[in-house]
């Protein structure tokens, strides 16, 4: 391991007794920490005092709960972001060593992690009684010793979220390597996503648009507010870390402003409209100090970048560690903030006199006049269309550093890759998505688009081997790039058993019957964040299956049998089923021009059966043309590439 070079005497001017030492340092960026925990609890306390105060009949489950479960909701936060920062650090920010094994800063940002999640844990287990206290209007003793109160979303979504917090707390005590660390990273990000799924915002009109713009306003604020934070302790701990973390945390600050400001327009847009009256009431006031508080972070944001960047990466810590103090600050009193904005009730706006279909599925749907007026019912998945955009400006920019390193790469490549793009936001954010969540026959096409022609159109692409040959061997800063993490991935054996023969088969096999034989489509249609997973899933399973048929040099027969033989079998069982699948969800949907549910089933089962066709595409796509058969990075690269230095004018 690195030694760790023992800071120097820094004297901050904002503080009038001199910091010296690592130790101090580390303390007053908690000092810090604790503050504004502190501040925002009891912001969060006013605010929801306030908003319970203008609505009432509700009922009171008394002070103890008032008071407590803000409180407790804030140190969840709080402590859900400590988390995630610390393993985004581990898992993004800091590299680590040759061996696989985390350097210095990692292992001890995983640690710290896990204290952080033990406390997430207890804070999210405790809002369980305190929101089913709120909930029934009970005492918090009466909720504790009672089992016969009915049990709300909320609390569900709560207990979800403390046993996988338990969980993280648990493994990251024990880690070791950079890729656990990355696993750990995931699934803390998955624990932000129940209770913003079960919230005000998966209610009412629109929705579907409101909980996705929640969900990526929640995650973008985690990685931004907790990447801060662990910055500053590897600043006050590690210092050389800073050399790659510094400057990959500032890229990724900057997309997270812009998706927190885009994201909290678009929930505002859809929770009160856009009548300029709302900003009058409780709920526009705090609207108001949220946005200012975002744009005084924004300005902030400018001046790191420009002044203490630069500097902290050649080892002056001093304007870091004082400007982004006041920047965490400023951004835990923040969530204190957005605390007492989900407890405080919004003025009348659009989401008010929802009807049936409206109230199930968050839109209105007419009797469409034909195909292409279903298809052209335009409803933008907003997670979705995030993704298409990734993907998209993720290729061309690595076809621009090809370009720029005088490489060429086949335009039949960029072709297929821009259409898959193009097949993913028309399964998701046309009228086929749309109209999919209330009529099983389009469904169906659209879960085909995602499962079959998508993914092969996408594997046409060859990412994989364009990431080989555009992205650098070092990083800009000297220490390992994206390209050893891809490196790694693709040697794990995992991913090294899915792309052997036969995988492709198993995979979807397994997941057709648990969708079908074990009813989790049932469970998954029933909420939108529940479909936008079965999309994913989909997605994921066929990029898996395209990957697994182009891991060698041409597809085997026997697999693309094996592969028309999984969905066969899963259009002939939809076929002849007497019943529905997901038949609670589309009978509330309540359409009364689609009044046979079963034939609609049928009409989903030929989709299936005609699957062939797309399967035919997937291969005709996947198959590697004459010249393309080496290995993945066996072409000859430009002398700058290979020798992983970037050419000049490449960024």
């Amino acid at each position: 391991m690195p030694r760790i070079a023992e800071p120097a005497r820094v004297t901050v001017p904002a503080v009038s007794v001199p910091i010296t030492g690592r130790g101090a340092r580390q303390l007053t960026v908690v000092a810090l920490l604790v503050v504004g925990s502190v501040a925002g609890m009891l912001v969060a306390v006013a605010l929801g005092v306030a908003g319970a105060a203008t609505v009432p009949g509700l009922p009171d489950a008394g002070p103890l709960v008032t008071v407590a479960l803000p409180m407790v909701r804030v140190l969840s936060e709080v402590a859900a972001t400590v988390t995630v920062g610390m393993l985004l650090l581990a898992a993004v920010l800091a590299p680590p060593q040759r061996s696989g094994h985390l350097d210095v800063a990692g292992f001890r940002s995983v640690r710290t992690a896990a204290v952080s999640a033990a406390v997430w844990a207890a804070a999210a287990l405790l809002m369980v009684p305190l929101t089913v206290a709120e909930a029934s209007g009970r005492p918090l003793v009466e909720a504790l010793g009672s089992a016969a109160l009915p049990v709300p979303p909320t609390s569900s979504a709560w207990l979800l979220t403390g046993v996988i917090a338990a969980a993280v707390a648990v493994t990251s005590a024990g880690t070791l390597t950079w890729g656990c660390s990355v696993g750990l990273f995931v699934a803390a990000v998955g624990g932000l996503l129940p209770v913003a799924a079960s919230g005000h915002s998966a209610v009412g009109a629109s929705h579907d648009i409101a909980t996705d713009s929640l969900l990526l306003h929640i995650v973008a604020a985690a990685l931004w507010v907790g990447g801060l934070l662990a910055t500053l302790l590897v600043a006050t701990t590690a210092p050389r870390a800073l050399r790659t973390a510094l400057p990959r945390f500032s890229t990724l600050a900057g997309w997270c402003w812009a998706v927190l400001a885009v994201s909290g327009l678009v929930n505002l847009a859809v929770r009160v409209g856009v009548d300029p009256r709302a900003l009058l009431t409780p709920y526009g006031a705090i609207v108001v100090g949220k946005t200012v508080a975002l744009a005084g972070l924004g300005l902030l944001g400018l001046v790191h970048r420009r002044r203490t960047v630069p500097a902290a990466a050649r080892g002056r810590t001093v304007d870091l560690l004082r400007w982004g103090g006041l920047e965490l600050l400023i951004m835990v009193v923040t969530i204190g903030l957005a605390v007492g904005l989900g407890r405080t009730p919004p003025p009348p706006g659009p989401t008010s006199g929802t009807g049936r279909t409206e109230e199930a599925l968050g839109y209105e749907l007419a009797p469409p006049d034909g195909p292409l007026q279903l298809v052209a019912a335009v409803r933008f998945d907003v997670v979705f269309a995030l993704v298409v955009a990734v993907l998209l400006i993720t290729y061309l920019a690595g076809l621009g550093t090809l370009r720029a390193a005088g490489a060429a790469w086949p335009l039949r490549r960029t072709v297929a890759w821009c259409a898959g793009v193009v097949v993913v936001l028309v399964a998701t954010s046309s009228g086929i998505g749309r109209y999919g969540a209330a009529m099983p026959s389009v469904a169906a096409v659209g879960q085909v688009l995602l499962l079959a022609v998508a993914p092969a159109l996408l594997a046409a692409g060859a990412p994989l081997r364009l990431a080989r040959r555009a992205l650098p061997a070092v990083g800009a800063t000297g220490g390992p790039s994206p390209k050893g993490g891809l490196l790694w991935l693709l040697r794990r054996p995992l991913v090294r058993r899915l792309r052997r023969p036969g995988a492709a088969p198993l995979v979807l096999a397994a997941v057709q019957l648990t969708l079908y034989g074990a009813g989790w489509l049932d469970l998954l249609l029933a909420s939108s964040v529940g479909r936008q997973g079965l999309d994913a899933l989909l997605f994921l399973t066929g990029c898996v299956v395209a990957a697994g048929l182009t891991g060698s040099s041409r597809p085997r027969l026997w697999e693309v049998l094996a592969l028309l033989g999984v969905q066969l079998a899963t259009g002939i069982a939809l076929l002849v089923r007497p019943d529905v699948v997901g038949e609670e969800h589309f009978r509330g949907v309540g359409l009364a021009w689609v009044p046979d549910l079963l034939a609609e089933q049928r009409w989903a089962a030929l989709v299936w059966l005609c699957l062939p066709v797309a399967a035919g595409l997937l291969l005709a796509t996947v198959s590697p043309g004459r010249g393309d058969s080496r290995p993945i990075g066996s072409a000859k690269l430009p002398a700058t590439l290979a020798a992983g230095v970037r050419p000049r004018g490449v960024r």
